[in-house]
C-alpha cells in the first residue's frame, strides 16, 4: 500500500513539473511576440538630452529582426561581438556612430553647428555613451550639415585616422577651412578612388566608395550649387551575412556613375542619400542596393526653413517600390519621426530599436513641391492613409 502511495506522489510531482515547464515556455513566447519597436524612450522629436547607447544584447533579444541565411562558421568571428550602428537624430544633418564587432569606433559626419540640437546633441550622445576615442572619422563631403560639428569632435575626443574627399570640388567655406586645419594635424587620407577601410579584422568588408573617380574627376562645387553632394564618400560594411551601405548625400549623378561603373552596392540596410531629397534614391541605384531596411536622417520641419522640403514623395515612392513595402517585406525608419535609430547585428540577423514607432502612412509622407501644404502620403498610400 505504501509503495502505491509513493508511486502516486511521484506521478503527481512529475505532472506538476511538466505543467510548470510548459507555462514558462509558452509565457516566453508570448513575451517575445510584443511589438519590437515599442520602448520607454521619448518620441521622435529631439529634446537635447540623449539616452546612453542602447545595450546591443538587449536589442538583439527583440523579435522583429531580419534573419539572414546562415553560412559556414568562420573561426575569425569566434571572438567578435555584435556590430552596432547608431543614426543620431541631429535635425537636417547627418551623424552616425558605428561600433565594430572588434570594438573599434567609426564616425560618419558630425551634424551641423548651425542647427539646434544637432552637433551639440551628437556630442552629448557620444559622451553619455562612454566614447573616448574615434578610431576612424569619415567626412563624407564638405557641406556644413555634415562637417559642422567636426570642431567639437577634434576638441573632445582622441581622433585616429581621418578620411575625406580632399575637397576635390574646391568647395569654400569657414567650416571647410576649420575642418582642414584640424584634420591636417592627424593621420589624414584623401580618398581618391574606392579603397578598403582597415577598421577591424572581424568585418568581412569595410569599403569606402566614391563616384568622383570617373574620367572627368570630381564635380565642381560651390555654395550656389549642390554638386558637392555628388562628391560624397559612401561606406559599405559587411559582417558575416549582414551588410550596410551609408550613402552620404550621393545624388542622381553620383548614383548613376556608381551603377555605370558596376560598383558592388548590394546591402541589407541603406542609409538613404541626401535626407530623402527628390534628387537621390533613383530606381537603378535602389535596385543595385536591394536593401530590406532603409533609414532617413531628416527634419521635415527644419527643412522648410532651409528651403529643401525633405523628404520628397518622389524618393519615398521609389523606396516603397524597390523595397517591396506593399508586401510588408521591408521597413523604413526616419529620425524626425522616431528619434535615434540603433541597429545591431550578430552577422545572422539585424535588429533595430527606435525612440518610438511610426506607421507607414507617417513614414511614407513627404513633400511634392517647395510648399509646406504639399506634405502628405505618397500616391501608393494616399487612398489608405487618412
Amino acid at each position: 500500500m505504501k509503495k502505491r502511495s509513493v508511486l502516486f506522489l511521484v506521478l503527481i510531482a512529475v505532472l506538476l513539473i511538466s505543467l510548470s515547464v510548459a507555462l514558462l515556455f509558452f509565457g516566453g513566447l508570448g513575451a517575445r511576440s510584443k511589438d519590437p519597436l515599442q520602448s520607454n524612450q521619448s518620441g521622435g522629436q529631439q529634446t537635447g538630452q540623449p539616452s546612453a547607447t542602447p545595450d546591443p544584447d538587449d536589442i538583439l533579444r527583440q523579435n522583429g529582426s531580419i534573419p539572414i541565411p546562415p553560412s559556414a562558421s568562420d573561426p575569425k568571428n569566434a571572438s567578435c561581438g555584435p556590430l552596432q550602428v547608431h543614426i543620431l537624430n541631429v535635425s537636417q544633418a547627418d551623424a552616425i556612430l558605428i561600433i565594430t564587432p572588434g570594438n573599434k569606433t567609426i564616425m560618419i559626419d558630425s551634424g551641423s553647428h548651425m542647427k539646434k540640437n544637432s552637433s551639440s546633441y551628437m556630442l552629448a550622445y557620444l559622451k553619455q555613451s562612454g566614447i573616448k576615442r574615434i578610431d576612424y572619422l569619415i567626412a563624407t563631403h564638405y557641406h556644413e550639415d555634415h562637417i559642422g560639428g567636426m570642431d567639437d569632435l577634434f576638441k573632445s575626443f582622441d581622433i585616429g585616422a581621418v578620411y575625406d574627399n580632399g575637397n576635390c570640388g574646391n568647395y569654400s567655406s569657414a567650416v571647410q577651412l576649420s575642418f582642414e586645419g584640424y584634420a591636417l594635424s592627424r593621420n589624414f587620407t584623401h580618398v581618391k578612388t574606392d579603397m578598403d577601410l582597415p577598421a577591424d579584422p572581424c568585418l568581412d568588408a569595410a569599403r569606402l566608395i566614391v563616384a568622383y573617380d570617373r574620367p572627368q574627376g570630381c564635380w565642381p562645387s560651390s555654395k550656389e550649387s549642390s554638386n558637392e553632394n555628388d562628391n560624397s564618400i559612401l561606406l559599405r560594411l559587411a559582417y558575416r551575412n549582414a551588410s550596410f551601405l551609408f550613402a552620404g548625400d550621393c545624388e542622381a549623378d553620383c548614383e548613376a556613375e556608381l551603377v555605370r561603373q558596376g560598383t558592388y552596392l548590394g546591402s541589407d540596410f541603406l542609409k538613404v542619400g541626401h535626407h530623402g531629397s527628390a534628387t537621390s534614391s533613383t530606381k537603378p541605384f535602389l535596385d543595385a542596393v536591394g536593401a530590406a531596411y532603409y533609414a532617413i536622417s531628416v527634419d521635415r520641419i527644419r527643412s522648410i526653413s532651409d528651403g529643401y522640403f525633405h523628404p520628397r514623395k518622389e524618393s519615398l515612392s521609389n523606396i516603397y517600390e524597390a523595397g517591396g513595402f506593399g508586401s510588408g517585406l521591408s521597413k523604413i525608419f526616419r529620425t524626425d519621426l522616431q528619434g535615434d535609430i540603433s541597429l545591431v547585428s550578430d552577422g545572422d540577423a539585424i535588429a533595430i530599436r527606435t525612440g518610438t514607432d511610426a506607421t507607414n502612412c507617417q513614414l511614407f509622407s513627404g513633400y511634392s513641391s517647395s510648399d509646406k501644404s504639399s506634405y502628405g502620403p505618397i500616391p501608393a498610400l494616399a487612398g489608405s492613409c487618412k
